[in-house]
């Protein structure tokens, strides 16, 4: 797949457990990631401009990332509703597209 036909963010719903390390893998199928990098972000609303928490993310060539939250990232993320996306960059030639976007459940944490 070509970046350019990239038309539009895949629905991707998440549940992450405050406190707790999150860690999801994908393998991006039909891209290769090399040359890319991505970044990403959680906030109460889209037009919030309080970022909560930023993703981390590993790639392992030619198409798997990994996404990432340490388990103090989780422990900061208020235990609600909250949205999210990422968005897969290159340098050169320029190129950014938001290829994830939903919604975040934080669960509360109990145990400290």
């Amino acid at each position: 797949m070509e970046l350019n036909s990239i038309q539009k963010a895949v629905r991707w719903d998440v549940k992450i457990q405050q406190g707790s390390t999150f860690i999801r893998t994908m393998d991006l199928l039909e891209l290769n990631l090399d040359g890319l990098w991505f970044r990403g972000q959680i906030r109460r609303e889209h037009g919030d401009e309080e970022v909560l928490a930023e993703y981390e993310f590993d790639v392992t060539l030619p198409n798997t990332l990994t996404v990432k939250l340490t388990d103090a990232q989780t422990e900061q993320l208020p235990a609600e509703r909250l949205v999210h996306d990422i968005e897969m960059v290159r340098d050169d030639p320029p190129f950014v597209a938001r290829i994830l976007e939903g919604r975040v459940i934080v669960t509360p944490e109990v145990t400290r």
